[in-house]
């Protein structure tokens, strides 16, 4: 039937003030007393409420890029979606600091699961107006909570603002590849700097870890630490992403 297809579906997924000279190592990852530091969930938590079953609530990513979430997306979603079921609510959200793929979030809330399963079957992987269309079932009660942001450990994460501009260089790579081997296995590490991201963002080190439990403990100790002064901004990224070199 429909709901078991859906479950099938879902299963298959010289130095300027300030600056360095390069060759110096760097302070590290230090303890920032001023702010408490995050406390991640446990992993298989997080993903068992990603990856659990139908429910009534569908999440649609990829509709639009950043700066599309408007009321002629949320028009179009709820068209789209009219033909499987009543249509509880639909909510158009954009997350800050998300990659481009993900940043603006479409929840649909059904009055039944099976209506939710429908849509899920039929949208993703649809291309609509040139963009593929992901879905994914999202859990109720963080929907009812208005949590639209919360994301489940991955075995990649994205770290920022560890160095500015220009500063991505293989003295960088090694001393992280170092601290994140404290953490578990890890398979790689990855610099990337985007010159049109704002300073803070342009260099993007990405770890790649054997697996995400070991994610989630560099996660809990990297985020909003210092590094040579700089506050580091931890999440997790997608991993099919990160394979196919969507950096």
């Amino acid at each position: 039937d429909t709901v078991a297809s859906a479950i099938r579906l879902m299963r298959s997924g010289a130095t300027k003030d300030g600056e360095e000279p390069r060759g110096r190592k760097r302070a590290g990852i230090e303890a920032d007393n001023e702010e408490p530091m995050p406390v991640a969930e446990e992993p298989e938590a997080k993903q068992a409420k990603l990856n659990r079953g139908p429910t009534r609530v569908v999440l649609l990513t990829n509709l639009a890029g950043p700066g599309g979430a408007d009321d002629k997306l949320k028009a179009l979603a709820e068209e789209k979606v009219a033909k499987f079921g009543k249509l509880r609510s639909c909510v158009v959200t954009e997350v800050q600091g998300a990659p481009e793929k993900e940043a603006v979030r479409v929840f649909l809330e059904f009055e039944k699961a099976a209506s939710a399963a429908k849509a899920y079957a039929s949208l993703n992987g649809q291309y609509i107006e040139g963009r593929a269309i992901r879905a994914r079932f999202y859990d109720e009660d963080r929907f009812a909570q208005g949590d639209f942001e919360r994301r489940a450990p991955t075995r990649v994460l994205l770290l920022t603002n560890m160095v500015g501009p220009g500063e991505g260089d293989e003295d960088l790579k090694d001393e992280i590849s170092e601290q994140g081997r404290k953490f578990g296995k890890l398979r790689s590490c990855v610099i990337k700097e985007r010159k049109e991201d704002p300073p803070e963002e342009a260099v993007r080190v990405f770890l790649e870890f054997e697996s995400a439990e070991d994610a989630s403990r560099a996660f809990a100790e990297m985020s909003s630490r210092s590094f040579g002064g700089r506050k580091v901004r931890a999440r997790y990224y997608n991993e099919q992403q990160f394979a196919d070199g969507d950096l």
